[in-house]
């Protein structure tokens, strides 16, 4: 996610860091990149919601260790809550780690959304409207810094007077995350990829029609934003394995998702006919997150016997 979009698929895995110590998130990257998907993108959480008594590496930490572990994945936080880390350091950070990693780290910036989190840090939780405001002045300090030889910027929530930010980032993908119109305004305005959060799914259309709107408004072409989603995925080979997979899914997320809908449950056929339905909704990338936390066996399986199917020429994009 974050390139414009050239019409072929693409796909990554969103792992959540609940509970996987380094060598077992390692291990999983490996066999992500080693599978055919295209990107890696972990959470940013102090904890994941719903778990708070599992382990939790934090993003950039394992992030950077990824990026001496991969060698071809995009990798990228979906998405970094923007209150947690001022932009000034963020823009240091992602330009480093983009520079690590070989250009590979794709920027995944989001509003924040879960108070308990902030209040348990001790941040501050303002309301959506202030949440959006700050995004919108964080994203103009990461545009200055990664453009101008000593960047300045007086905002409302940021400041930054005169700053060198060096080595700069030859490219460095933004992928804004949420469904809110005010974030969809300011992706026309300094995103290079939209990706649509899984509790907006049924909203998906309308949203993608209100952000090429927002685009034409400030004279920007559309197909300069690559479309993405986060979907979550249950698989299994017979009726039987899914219905086993789903109970183990919904154990999991039971405090983080529906099934009346949020999930796409099925065979890889099945599975894989729901997902070209997205692509047929503008979507050119999906991040898969799997009901289980991205076991190896449902990566694989995914990668086996439902990307075969999405890319497939005769099904069409």
């Amino acid at each position: 996610m974050g390139a414009q979009s050239t019409g072929e698929l693409r796909c990554g895995v969103f792992l959540p860091l609940a509970g996987l110590d380094w060598p077992a998130l390692r291990a999983r990257a490996e066999l992500v990149e080693r599978l055919g998907y295209d990107a890696l993108w972990l959470d940013d959480h102090f904890w994941f919601p719903g778990a708070p008594d599992r382990d939790h590496l934090e993003v950039w930490t394992a992030l950077s260790g990824l990026a001496m572990a991969t060698r071809r994945l995009t990798l990228g936080p979906l998405v970094l809550c923007q209150s947690y880390r001022s932009p000034g350091l963020v823009a240091k950070m992602a330009a480093s780690l983009s520079a690590v990693s070989g250009g590979r780290l794709a920027l995944g910036l989001g509003a924040g959304w879960m108070e308990e989190e902030y209040r348990a840090y001790g941040v501050e939780f303002p309301s959506p409207g202030i949440r959006i405001a700050q995004l919108g002045e964080f994203l103009e300090v990461l545009r200055r810094l990664w453009r101008e030889d000593r960047a300045s910027f007086a905002g409302r929530y940021h400041l930054i007077a005169d700053a060198p930010c060096l080595p700069k980032p030859a490219h460095l993908p933004i992928v804004l995350g949420g469904a809110g119109d005010r974030l969809l305004r300011l992706a026309a305005r300094y995103a290079d990829g939209w990706n649509c959060p899984n509790p907006a799914w049924r909203e998906l259309a309308a949203k993608r029609a209100a952000l090429v709107r927002h685009c034409e408004a400030i004279a920007r072409d559309p197909a300069e934003i690559e479309v993405s989603e986060q979907v979550m995925v249950v698989l299994g080979r017979s009726r039987a394995e899914v219905a086993r997979e789903r109970a183990r899914a919904e154990e999991c997320l039971r405090d983080f998702a529906r099934f009346d809908g949020d999930c796409h449950v099925g065979t890889p056929p099945e599975v894989a006919e729901t997902l070209a339905a997205r692509q047929q909704l503008g979507v050119h990338a999906f991040a898969v997150m799997f009901g289980d936390f991205g076991s190896p066996e449902q990566i694989e399986l995914f990668a086996l016997e439902v990307l075969p199917l999405l890319r497939s020429p005769a099904r069409g994009t």
